[in-house]
């Protein structure tokens, strides 16, 4: 019997969430999707190598109904690499040097996740 589990994290997240991005490390740049995202983080899966751990990256993603992308830089937390040929890798990012309006617009965009998944319970 396993004991109780304790969230670490801090704010609510979108899971699933799933919208391609691109994930730039320096020179290297990769596809992949985001499938989590909440006001301080998000997680990738993508099918090619992902970052290195605490690797500085910038996710390029389009956020609601936004045209263009939104460049949200973090730090790579964890990873998380697939079992085989043909699996999904994954790796775990926190937000670090987003301005003021990035942040309204991701808790705006969880805020509107949130009041629609209300609507259909």
């Amino acid at each position: 019997m396993s004991g109780p589990v304790y969230e670490k994290r801090r704010s609510v997240r979108i899971q699933p969430y799933v919208v391609p991005c691109r994930f730039v490390e320096g020179e290297r740049r990769g596809a992949g999707y985001v499938t989590e995202l909440s006001v301080d983080g998000l997680r990738v899966s993508c099918e090619v190598d992902p970052p290195s751990l605490h690797a500085r990256v910038v996710i390029e993603v389009r956020l609601g109904r936004r045209v263009a992308h939104t460049r949200l830089p973090g730090e790579v937390r964890w990873v998380r690499k697939g079992a085989g040929p043909g699996s999904l890798h994954a790796f775990g990012l926190t937000f670090e040097g987003i301005d003021e309006p990035q942040r309204q617009d991701l808790q705006a965009l969880v805020e509107d996740f949130k009041r629609r998944v209300e609507q259909i319970s």
